[in-house]
This record gives structure tokens, C-alpha cells and sequence, in this order.
């Protein structure tokens, strides 16, 4: 169950982004901080630290946002948010990011191991005090694996978000299941995750353990 040692966080997706909030408060016991928004995708977040440059991300639609079009619906598809969301439904692991200096060798890399991880992009959003973070991402055509395999990110000369986010909480383990899990192992491999324990299912599925001052908590 190890983790690769440059994982930068976790995606958690819900309808709601308050509703989120409370959730992760309730299930780890500390309660994530507002983030910003991403104006690209009418998205917003909050966030929990997992350690040193290590975070979990709540993501969410942002209500607040202009109605944005067909391309960004489906950006908000690659992290796994479906239309028609469950208000009520708590916040599901769909994804996960890799920071990394060499997004390219490591784009190349997957593409030989027939996973097209996408084409490095610039990504920003604005945080709650008003000020801009920004990174350079690499934006895949459809989720890589159903999630299973890492997006690439490099925060360039960002502060890391980790450092501003309530601490308390540290991932303690992951693990990938997947129907194809030889696919899986090929391309985790290929992007220096392959200490990750890929096992074979029906579904797709990240599940993690989080330290916390609830225990370790498994989701």
C-alpha cells in the first residue's frame, strides 16, 4: 500500500461544496478551508492538508460562476462530476494528481504504455482572499483509466497549496482496483507510481486510509 512519494492530492467530488465541507469535517475531524474558484471549469474547492505538499481537495460546481458551455462541462466530467448530482450524497475519491518538474517525459512515458495522459496546459484559480495560484497541467482527453491513473501537475514558482491548508491529517495509505489492472500497473508504472497496489474488480475504484484525529479513516 505504498504511496508514491510525489502524489499531491486527492480529488473528491460532490454537488455541493458546503455540504463537502462538513462531511470531511464529521469524517476526519478538520475541517477543510475554502480554496477558490477555477473560472475555466465554474468550479470551486476547499482544502485539507495530508502532510508536506500533500492535500485533499473537495471539488465542487461553483453556483456563483456564469452557465459555461459544453467544453467545460465536460473538463468537469474528467474529474468525475456527473450532471444531476446528489445534493445529499457524501463527496467520492475520483481522481488523483502527480506533481512533477517533467511532464513531458512523463506524458511520453504513458503514451508508450497506451495511456494518453493529455497536453500541458496552464491552470489558475483565485483564491479566497483574491489572490492567483497558478500551475501548468496536464489536461487529459478522457479520464486516464476511469481515475485510476494520476493527472500530471507542476506548481511551478506557486506556493504549494498544502502549506495554507488546515493540518491535522496525513495519507497514510492507497491502493487502485480496477478490471483491467495489468492496463493500470503498465501505466502507473510509466509515470514513477508503480509502488501503488493495483488489484482486480468489477469497478474501478482509489480507496485510501487518512490519519486523522478520528483514527484511520478508510474511504
Amino acid at each position: 500500500m505504498a504511496i508514491p512519494a510525489d502524489l499531491d492530492h486527492l480529488v473528491f467530488t460532490c454537488a455541493d461544496l458546503d455540504a463537502g465541507i462538513a462531511w470531511a469535517e464529521r469524517t476526519f475531524g478538520v475541517r477543510p478551508v475554502r480554496g477558490g474558484a477555477h473560472p475555466q471549469w465554474g468550479t470551486h474547492n476547499a482544502l485539507m492538508s495530508l502532510g508536506r505538499e500533500r492535500y485533499l481537495e473537495i471539488l465542487a460546481p461553483n453556483p456563483d460562476a456564469p452557465p459555461i458551455g459544453r467544453a467545460n462541462e465536460a473538463g468537469r466530467a474528467l474529474f468525475g462530476m456527473r450532471a444531476g448530482m446528489d445534493p445529499a450524497a457524501p463527496p467520492r475519491l475520483t481522481t488523483w494528481m502527480l506533481r512533477t518538474r517533467t511532464i513531458d517525459s512523463l506524458l511520453g512515458a504513458a503514451l508508450k504504455a497506451g495511456v494518453d495522459l493529455g497536453r500541458v496546459t496552464g491552470g489558475s484559480r483565485l483564491r479566497a482572499d483574491g489572490s492567483e495560484i497558478s500551475w501548468q497541467i496536464a489536461v487529459p482527453p478522457v479520464r486516464p483509466l476511469e481515475g485510476c491513473v494520476p493527472w500530471l501537475i507542476d506548481w511551478g514558482w506557486s506556493d504549494h497549496p498544502s502549506a495554507a491548508a488546515p493540518q491535522g491529517a496525513r495519507l497514510d495509505w492507497m491502493e487502485v482496483t480496477h478490471p483491467e489492472p495489468e492496463r493500470v500497473r503498465a501505466a502507473l508504472a510509466a509515470v514513477n507510481c508503480g509502488s501503488v497496489d493495483v488489484h482486480a474488480g468489477r469497478e474501478a475504484a482509489i480507496s485510501v486510509g487518512i490519519a486523522c484525529p478520528r483514527g484511520v479513516v478508510v474511504v
